[in-house]
Formats: C-alpha cells, sequence, structure tokens
C-alpha cells in the first residue's frame, strides 16, 4: 500500500482517515475528533474559518475593483473552491550571534592619465540580537505558492484561537492536513531557521564573511494551530489560473493573474530601458575612465532587461498582498 493509502478509520465515528506512515495525529474531516498515531499528545487549536460562499464573493470583488482583471470579468469562471485546515507550529526564539568579516572598498589613486582603481579591504566584527517568532509547518510538506504567506499573515493579523475540543465541528468542518512532527522536532527546524537569518544578516553587513557563531534558545512553543487556507481555480482564455485566501478574513495571500497584451508592451519598454542603461555603462567606459560606474551601469542593465524579458514571455504574473 502506497504512502498516501494507508486506511485507518476514526475511533469516534468510523469515517475514513488519510494517513501516512509519518502522521502523528489525524483530524477527522467529519466530526472533528483527533486520532493520535503515536505516543506523543499535543494540543491543537484552531482559527474559524468563513464559508465557501464568502470565498467567492471576495473574488468576484476583487474582479470587479482590480485595474486588470475587471477588463475581462465577463470572460473569467470559477471552476474550483476548496478549503483546508494547515497544521503549523509557532516557535519563539532567542537567537545571538558574532560575526567577523570583511568589507571591500574601491579608492582612486592618482590624478589624470595616472589615475588607477585600488581595492581594500577593511575587517569588520559584531554581534548580533533578535527575537524571532518563526512558523514552522506541522507536516513534512504542503505543496502550494502561499503558505508562508499564510502563517506570515496570521502572526501580523493574530485571530481568535479556541480549542479543538471546544469547537461545534459543525460549524467549522474543512478537511484537516494531517500534522507529521512533534513539538520537539518544529523546535529543532525553527533554531536551524533562527541561524540561517542570522547568518544571512550577518553576510548582508560585510563581502565576505570569515566567522559566524551562533547560539539559540527556544522562549515558547505553541500548540499545533490549524490555520484554514482557501484556494480558488478560475479561467480565462483557455487557462487555469489560481487564487490563495486566508480564512478567517478572507485577505488575498497571493493571486496568478494572466498577462495581457498591454503588459506584454510595458515589458517590452522595460527591457530596452534596460538595454540603454547597459549602453550608457559602455560609453561611460569609453569616454569617462570611470570603471566603478561603468560596471555598476552596466549590470544594472543587464539586470533590468532580463527581468522584464522573462515577464514578456511569462503567460502568468502572481500578485502576493
Amino acid at each position: 500500500m502506497s504512502k498516501a493509502m494507508l486506511a485507518y478509520r476514526c475511533e469516534r465515528c468510523g469515517a475514513p482517515l488519510e494517513v501516512t506512515p509519518e502522521t502523528i495525529v489525524a483530524v477527522c474531516d467529519y466530526c472533528g475528533h483527533p486520532n493520535w498515531m503515536s505516543e506523543v499528545r499535543e494540543d491543537i487549536v484552531l482559527v474559524a474559518s468563513v464559508s465557501k460562499g464568502v470565498i467567492i464573493r471576495e473574488f468576484r470583488r476583487r474582479i470587479e475593483e482590480d485595474f486588470d482583471l475587471s477588463r475581462i470579468k465577463d470572460k473569467i469562471g470559477v471552476t474550483e473552491v476548496s478549503g483546508v485546515y494547515v497544521p503549523f507550529y509557532f516557535v519563539t526564539i532567542k537567537a545571538e550571534a558574532t560575526y567577523e568579516g570583511y568589507i571591500k572598498k574601491i579608492e582612486r589613486v592618482g590624478r589624470g592619465k595616472k589615475a588607477r582603481w585600488i581595492t581594500k579591504r577593511e575587517i569588520v566584527s559584531g554581534t548580533l540580537r533578535s527575537i524571532l517568532k518563526l512558523p514552522v509547518l506541522a507536516r513534512r510538506s504542503a505543496e502550494d505558492f502561499s503558505i508562508n504567506e499564510l502563517a506570515e499573515h496570521y502572526k501580523y493579523s493574530k485571530p481568535e484561537l479556541m480549542k479543538l475540543e471546544d469547537v461545534d465541528w459543525e460549524k467549522f468542518r474543512l478537511t484537516v492536513l494531517s500534522a507529521e512532527i512533534t513539538s520537539d522536532e518544529a523546535a529543532k527546524i525553527a533554531r536551524d531557521e533562527a541561524g540561517d537569518r542570522m547568518r544571512a544578516r550577518a553576510e548582508s553587513k560585510v563581502d565576505n564573511l570569515t566567522e559566524f557563531h551562533c547560539t539559540t534558545k527556544v522562549l515558547s512553543i505553541s500548540p499545533i494551530t490549524l490555520l484554514p487556507y482557501w484556494y480558488l481555480v478560475y479561467r480565462f482564455g483557455g487557462s487555469h489560473y489560481r487564487a490563495a485566501y486566508a480564512g478567517w478574513n478572507c485577505h488575498l495571500l497571493a493571486i496568478q493573474e494572466p498577462v495581457l497584451i498591454y503588459h506584454r508592451a510595458l515589458y517590452f519598454v522595460g527591457a530596452l530601458l534596460g538595454c540603454g542603461i547597459s549602453a550608457m555603462g559602455l560609453t561611460f567606459a569609453a569616454t569617462m575612465n570611470n570603471l566603478g560606474l561603468s560596471i555598476g551601469l552596466l549590470a544594472l542593465g543587464a539586470g533590468i532587461s532580463y527581468a522584464f524579458g522573462r515577464r514578456m514571455v511569462s503567460d502568468v504574473r502572481v500578485e502576493k498582498e
């Protein structure tokens, strides 16, 4: 039997459960009962969700108000709307890091035709401290293009939480993705993530990081937190696009939109602008003997041309809010 097809039934109502060998708890979609598959027991809380109809109305409202979508609203059709509860832990980490590295300084020496540019290295060091609240997906994976945005929006919107055993499941019934990691595993993942973020901060302060040391401490960890996540699929011009919403307040997390003809025209102009900036860099290199400015303009122009060129040939653009 495949990993995704292990046959289990809810110990309360007998409904079938989707369980993998890594599942630690499967919340029954029919009665809301937590079925534990291991000796580990965690507290479970959830955020109440709006209904499917509310999500559809919110999507229709956006179509009416959006500059681009309103122009094609009569050609848009909703083909699928689904909601799930996604399990997270939220881990608060205290992190402290020390670093050492060097920064490069380019200086001009001499004047006129004898002028030249030299690169100097300056050693720098420092200490970084931070308190981080990190979301950890309580699964090995969850495939979608806005799961991270769901967790980040939860952190800032702070919706009301309810204990799973206290809710009327008939009002909140959605498919629940099974949790596959324990709080101890979540703490380890969060500590690793905190270390990576602190290293990234240190690297941003130097051109080359030579030494880095980081200590992390878990200050708190939440219960398994079930966040309602809705995704909507709509059709336009023979293609399908997705939109994702936070289920407690209909906040649009991300939406795929078609690239229309006037978008391509604007992207083409942007690509030409990048080419023009690169040409300026070549001109400076030939006439002003300013190597640093020339290289900067060439890199900037190439980057702009590449970014707009990729968008020009794409059929989908993603907006995140």
